[in-house]
C-alpha cells in the first residue's frame, strides 16, 4: 500500500524564529507516523509557493506550520483542491487555530491531531475571496478567518511592524483614533454609505490573539459576516476590547452584524486591508465566499460530529 504523501511548509521567522526548527521536528513526527513526507521550506513565501505548487498535485495534505499568514499561504495552495490541509500553530496570534480547536504550543500534539484527521472522512471549510479593484487583472487573495478594514486593520498593521504585539498596538493608534466613512454593496444590493470606527469580514470571527470579535462566525456555514463598530469615543473603546476577548461586546448597541455571500466596499480615503492579520492592499476591495473550498485536518468542527466507527 502506498503511503501518503505530505508537504510541509514551515515558515522560518515565525516563533521568534524558532518555527524552522519546529518544522523539522514536525517532518520527523509525521515521517514516524508512517507517512511519505517533503519539506517544501524556503527562506521566503514566494519561494514555498512555487515549491508547492510544482508537487501540489502529488500530495494528500500539505502541513503548514506558522501563524495566520502561513495558514493563508496553505489555503491559497490548496482551494479548490482534495489536498488537504494541516495546521502547527507556531506565530504570535494563531485565531485560525483558536477556531478549529487545534492545540497551542504543542507542536506535538498539533502532529497527532493531523495524523488523527488524515483517518476520518473529510471536513470543508469555507475560505473568503478577494479582489483588490484598485490593482487591475491581479491574483486573488484567499483568506480563512478574516478581513480588517478599520481601526483593526490599522492595529493589525502596527502590530506586524512592532515586537510588543496587538495590545501594545492599540495602546499606540488610540492616539489618532477616529471613525471612517464606507460605502458597501451587499449581496449585488444597492450602495449603502454608513460610518465605523471597526470594520471586519468574519469567517472564523477571532483575530488580535485570542478576540472573539464574531462569535456567531462559523467556518463552514457558507456564509460571511460584515461586522461594524459604531459610535464609541475613545475612552469607549479602550473599554470595548477587553470584553472582545470574552464575546459579551456583542450585545452593544455600537455592534452591527451583517450576513452576506459576497459584498463590495470601499472607502472615501485609501485605507488598508489585512487578510489573516497581513497587511494586503488598500480598499476598494470585491470578496465573497467560497464554501467548503478548503479540505481541513483538525479536530470536528461541531460537538455532535462522532469518529468514524463510533456510535
Amino acid at each position: 500500500m502506498n503511503r501518503l504523501r505530505v508537504g510541509v511548509i514551515a515558515n522560518p521567522y515565525a516563533a521568534k524564529r524558532r518555527a524552522g526548527n519546529i518544522g523539522h521536528d514536525v517532518c520527523a513526527l509525521l515521517s514516524v507516523a508512517g507517512l511519505s513526507v517533503v519539506d517544501l521550506s524556503a527562506p521566503d513565501a514566494c519561494t514555498a509557493r512555487r515549491r508547492a505548487r510544482a508537487v501540489l498535485d502529488t500530495l494528500d495534505a500539505l502541513v503548514v506550520v506558522g501563524g495566520d499568514g502561513t495558514v493563508a499561504l496553505g489555503a491559497s495552495l490548496v482551494c479548490g483542491t482534495r489536498t488537504r490541509l494541516g495546521i502547527v500553530p507556531a506565530g504570535s496570534g494563531n485565531d485560525l487555530a483558536r477556531a478549529l480547536g487545534l492545540p497551542l504550543g504543542d507542536p506535538d500534539a498539533a502532529v497527532r491531531t493531523i495524523v488523527s484527521a488524515l483517518a476520518r472522512p473529510e471536513q470543508r471549510i469555507d475560505a473568503i475571496e478577494t479582489h483588490f479593484e484598485g490593482e487591475g487583472e491581479t491574483e486573488s487573495v484567499i483568506a480563512l478567518g478574516n478581513l480588517n478594514m478599520g481601526f483593526d486593520a490599522i492595529v493589525n498593521a502596527r502590530a506586524n511592524r512592532s515586537r510588543y504585539g496587538y495590545t501594545a498596538a492599540v495602546a499606540r493608534e488610540l492616539l489618532a483614533y477616529r471613525p471612517r466613512e464606507y460605502w458597501v454593496e451587499i449581496d449585488g444590493g444597492a450602495r449603502t454609505e454608513f460610518e465605523a470606527s471597526l470594520l471586519t469580514l468574519c469567517n472564523s470571527g477571532y483575530f488580535g490573539g485570542g478576540m472573539k470579535y464574531c462569535p456567531s462566525s462559523r467556518l463552514d456555514d457558507g456564509i460571511l459576516e460584515l461586522v461594524s463598530v459604531a459610535g464609541i469615543p475613545r475612552a469607549g473603546l479602550v473599554r470595548f476590547f477587553p470584553r472582545v476577548f470574552s464575546g459579551t461586546h456583542a450585545s452593544l448597541d455600537q455592534y452591527t452584524l451583517t450576513r452576506c455571500t459576497s459584498l463590495r466596499i470601499g472607502s472615501r480615503e485609501p485605507l488598508e486591508v489585512c487578510s489573516d492579520g497581513e497587511s494586503r492592499s488598500f480598499l476598494p476591495l470585491h470578496a465573497r465566499v467560497l464554501p467548503g473550498a478548503v479540505s481541513i485536518l483538525s479536530p470536528p468542527l461541531h460537538d455532535d460530529e462522532t469518529e468514524e466507527g463510533t456510535v
